[in-house]
Parts: structure tokens; C-alpha cells; sequence
């Protein structure tokens, strides 16, 4: 995912993609998308045309393949901090899409994205529409959300005593979120204990396919 939103809403503030939207992500919610260190150079030999000259050179490790394409969460939990004055709670989103391209940007799309919570026994909402944009970089277990370089995206608060505000998920802002992953085939598993985020997507067709 992509970070999930940080949004004050008059006595409400969100966290989010993954994502993940989205967001997260997201993330969205956008849902949804982010590394501490470097991986170090991975060492690889390159022999040049001349049959008797052979040079050694390095190589950074290239973008984990697995992860290029598009998903959908199909199970995604994590905390928000909905109000000022309450801790974290629990919400479990579903409805976020996350794109990652070789190219070091993402895309996390919320199509009517909803986190429900609840709180002293009162049902909470977020819902989200739109889009946002993002880098990322990864190793093979751990991805790096940057910078949410674009926003169209915007969250609607609400709890039991309906709409409480609505606010626009601004670009051009730091996500700086690093979460754990494990990628096989069709599936994806992403977590973050700090923020109790356990997210589960599945590959889908709408962008292409690698890995």
C-alpha cells in the first residue's frame, strides 16, 4: 500500500496508501505506497568484445518484477487516527487499486475506497474517490513509499452523526512509509506493525503483467 491518508477532519485526523488504497491506500487509502538503506550493489561481471580484456563492474540491483502491475485489495486492516482526542482504531478498508511501474512511480485509485471503524459503539466511515500518484523503490521484501507527487483524490468523514467534513488528499507530499511485502505470482501480502496494517491484494489485468 500505498500510505493511508493524514487528513484533520474538524475533530477527525486519518492516516494512510497502501495504496494500501492507495489510501493508501489507499491510501489510499491511497491507499497506497516506501526504504531505509540502499540494498548494496550486487556484484556482476561484464567481459567486453576484445578476447583478451575482461573488466569487473557493479550493477544495483534492479526492481523487484513481482511487483510491477496492477492489484486490487481483497482484505487490507490497519489503525487511524480518526480523532484527536481518541487513540488509533482499527478499520478495515476494501475497495482500493494500486499500479506500480518499473519506473519508480504508482498510481493508487480508490473507486469508492470505504474504511469502516468503530468507535464507543458507533460505526465510522472514511470513503474516498479519485486518484493519487507516487514513488516507490523496493527490495525483495520491503517496499518505500516517497513522495504522492499528484492528488485528485478526496475523503469523506463520517460518523453517527453523519458527514462530518470532506477533504481533498493533497499531492506534492511525503509519504515516506516503509513496509514489509511478500510477492508471489497473483498475490501480495503487506504489513507495517507499527501501524497495524495487514493488507492482502490480488493481481488484476488492468495494467500489465511482469515477474
Amino acid at each position: 500500500m500505498a500510505e493511508s491518508p493524514r487528513l484533520p477532519v474538524r475533530s477527525a485526523v486519518v492516516a494512510l496508501f497502501a495504496v494500501t488504497a492507495c489510501a493508501v491506500l489507499a491510501a489510499g487509502g491511497l491507499t497506497a505506497a516506501v526504504l531505509a538503506d540502499d540494498p548494496p550493489p550486487q556484484e556482476v561481471r561484464a567481459e567486453r568484445p576484445s578476447p583478451t580484456a575482461r573488466e569487473e563492474t557493479t550493477r544495483a540491483a534492479g526492481t523487484p518484477l513481482c511487483l510491477i502491475g496492477s492489484w486490487r485489495t481483497v482484505d487490507e486492516r490497519l489503525t487511524v487516527k480518526f480523532y484527536r482526542d481518541r487513540d488509533p482504531i482499527p478499520f478495515k478498508v476494501s475497495g482500493r487499486a494500486y499500479e506500480f511501474r518499473p519506473d519508480g512511480t504508482g498510481t493508487e485509485r480508490l473507486d469508492g475506497a470505504v474504511f469502516t471503524g468503530t468507535s464507543q459503539g458507533n460505526e465510522l466511515r472514511l470513503v474516498g474517490n479519485g486518484f493519487s500518484e507516487f514513488t516507490w523503490t523496493a527490495t525483495d521484501k520491503v517496499i518505500t513509499y516517497g513522495v504522492r507527487t499528484r492528488s485528485e483524490a478526496v475523503y469523506s468523514f463520517y460518523d453517527q452523526r453523519g458527514l462530518l467534513q470532506t477533504q481533498p488528499l493533497p499531492g506534492n507530499f511525503p509519504i515516506n512509509e516503509v513496509n514489509d511485502y511478500d510477492c508471489r505470482g497473483t498475490q501480495l501480502v503487506e504489513s507495517n506493525a507499527a501501524r497495524g496494517l495487514q493488507g492482502t491484494w490480488t493481481r488484476t489485468a488492468a495494467y500489465g503483467v511482469y515477474g
